[in-house]
């Protein structure tokens, strides 16, 4: 599964109850982290000879949900414990049956026994059917929590972000741009207006700002000039 599927799905059982922000993010990174042993990899060959080594065994399995639980609240800690592991195990479980042409070696590197689902499960079926549907399976709900609850897995990455990854997929659906008329993907963090890609600029990351500073949007607003 790829990194968009685990954070789906870390995403989704984060959203299983009522989590803070911090909640959900710790939550969400366990479903995440075991792929830690693929971020530093360089070309094609580092990546088959140790993507599924060291962050993809039963001991980090273990440890890592350990460590971060020093990032939640103490009171809060033994209720979300069940919920970190939930999500590392989604992790394992994704790449067994979306992915299980890739030898899973559960016990490295003290054993290169692994587990090959294509031995049970043959690749083309992996491919186009089962991989398929669990992703329409994660982004379904993953759609409708982000239309109800205003946020979306990359909030883990922080709430700006967060914010106009919203508004980049949202918009286009509900409002047009002020100057032209084409589809608003984004909104000026100055007054609000709506804006296409033609009509914005950033002013720092993930801020936008309109182009045209006469733009009566800008006129009436208190912050204008």
């Amino acid at each position: 599964m790829n990194f968009g599927g685990h954070l789906m799905a870390g995403w989704l059982i984060a959203n299983g109850g009522d989590h803070s922000r911090v909640e959900r993010r710790v939550i969400t990174l366990m479903a995440v982290a075991p792929d830690a042993d693929g971020l530093f990899i360089l070309g094609p060959e580092s990546w088959r000879e140790w993507h599924r080594t060291f962050s993809h065994n039963v001991f980090w399995i273990v440890l890592v949900p350990l460590l971060f639980l020093v990032f939640l609240p103490r009171g809060r800690r033994v209720r979300l414990a069940p919920l970190l592991y939930v999500a590392m195990l989604s992790h394992f479980l994704l790449d067994l049956f979306v992915t299980g042409w890739w030898i899973l070696t559960p016990f490295w590197p003290f054993s290169d026994w692994g587990i090959l689902m294509t031995d049970w499960i043959p690749e083309n079926v992996m491919k186009y059917y089962i991989q398929l549907g669990l992703f329409a399976i994660l982004v379904i709900p993953t759609l409708y929590i982000m239309i109800k609850n205003r946020r979306t897995p990359l909030e883990i990455l922080g709430a700006r972000l967060d914010m106009f990854f919203q508004r980049f997929i949202l918009l286009p659906f509900q409002k047009k741009c002020v100057f032209c008329q084409a589809r608003a993907f984004y909104l000026c963090d100055e007054c609000g207006a709506s804006l296409c890609g033609n009509h914005r600029s950033f002013t720092g990351l993930f801020r936008t700002s309109c182009k045209d500073p006469g733009h009566p949007f800008r006129k009436h607003d208190p912050k204008g000039k």
